[in-house]
């Protein structure tokens, strides 16, 4: 009797948890449930296909350490519909050996998949921009000063970046407004997006040769190059990542940096390397901007050639100039001007001084050469320019 009632006791427990397990695993069911995503492609640096300029990035240059997406309602800025961050060597490596990937990122606005709209997408690569970032408005008023690649505090003169720093590249920005979004087979595709991811930095290289057999005071004359600078109310001290229609121009209006840039130290132990023939580096309106480069790394990598820098810059609205300071042989300290002839300094950029001594008092300075780094025209299965 007592084994009966004990029965019965287990019974009735085991009916009173059925409601309990069946609610557990209509939960786990919709634990499992996949939830919505939206693709995005990202093109990086080499990348095949039709360019505008034959000047390639470096391997440093090219190197991406981190990746920062956003994407908005266009219609609503202040809702984001995701977001994705990555920091690792793994989760970009496709990117980087491929020069390519597709990035399927959830939704932080699960209404958003029943009802797709035109979207904002917004992406930083090697910049450690707050994760925080719930708002397009926000994003929009974003800057880069100090902290990122650039710091206009050293004073009393601000020293230019030669150098890719170290596990953090070169600075990259790009966005996106407006963009639809399609599904095809049951996942989210942003449609056409003409996404342009452009470095934010513009670089100068300063080369210099001197004629061989020249002489002062009966010994071989030496031509050492002292400090090289920009001119003041050059630069801007903050300039935007992105554009819209409220900024259309990246730099901060009234951030004007008032001070001489220093690109350069001087070096008075190592002379400039010399050269049966200088006139042969200059450059010529007849070359191609991929050719006189090539010019240009073949001098250097003969010992033709001595380069101070690459000299990393922020864009500007203006026509840089500054002074390069030399000395012939004991006579010195001699200054020589340098000026972009045409455009603007504008971001991804590349900008190459020449100057050279052949005789008499004067370093002669060539005309330079402004030129796009790598720019990517036309993809034919995605259609993303790459920067």
């Amino acid at each position: 009797m007592k084994t009966e009632t004990r029965y019965r006791i287990c019974w009735l427990r085991a009916l009173l948890l059925l409601p309990v397990l069946l609610m557990t695993v209509v939960s786990c069911s919709d634990d499992t449930e996949e939830e919505p995503k939206l693709n995005i492609y990202v093109y990086a640096p080499d990348r095949a296909g039709v360019t505008r300029s034959e000047v390639l990035p470096t391997k440093d240059e090219a190197k991406i350490y981190n990746l920062q997406i956003w994407v908005f309602r266009s219609s609503n800025p202040s809702k984001m519909v995701a977001s994705l961050t990555l920091t690792t060597e793994a989760q970009l490596q496709e990117l980087n050996e491929n020069k390519s990937a597709a990035y399927s990122i959830a939704l932080k606005d699960r209404s958003f998949a029943g009802n797709p709209e035109p979207v904002d997408i917004y992406v930083l690569a090697n910049v450690n921009y707050p994760e925080e970032i719930n708002n397009g408005a926000k994003i929009d008023e974003a800057v880069f000063n100090g902290g990122h690649f650039f710091s206009f505090t050293n004073g009393p003169s601000y020293q230019a970046a030669t150098t890719v720093p170290e596990g953090k590249g070169i600075p990259l920005s790009g966005v996106a407004r407006g963009k639809s979004v399609v599904e095809r087979n049951n996942v989210l595709h942003v449609n056409d997006a003409n996404l342009k991811l452009t470095r934010t930095i513009s670089k100068i290289r300063f080369v210099f040769s001197s004629l061989d057999g020249l002489a002062q005071e009966g010994r071989p004359l030496n031509v050492f190059i002292g400090d090289i600078k920009l001119n003041r109310n050059m630069l801007y001290e903050k300039e935007r990542f992105f554009l819209d229609g409220d900024h259309p121009s990246y730099w901060v209006e009234g951030s004007s940096f008032d001070e001489p840039v220093l690109l350069s130290l001087g070096d008075r132990v190592n002379p400039v390397v010399k050269n049966d023939d200088p006139v042969a580096y200059a450059y010529s309106s007849a070359m191609s901007d991929g050719d006189y480069e090539d010019l240009v790394n073949e001098g250097i990598r003969k010992g033709e050639l001595t380069e101070f820098g690459p000299v990393y810059l922020p864009e500007s609205d203006k026509r840089l100039a500054g002074t390069i300071q030399f000395w012939l042989g004991k006579e010195g300290p001699l200054e020589a001007d340098f000026s972009m002839t045409t455009g603007n300094f504008h971001r991804n950029q590349t900008w190459i001084v020449y100057a050279y001594y052949i005789g008499s008092s004067k370093l002669v300075v060539n005309t330079v050469s402004v030129v796009d780094w790598e720019e990517i025209d036309d993809l034919p299965e995605h259609d993303i320019p790459n920067w």
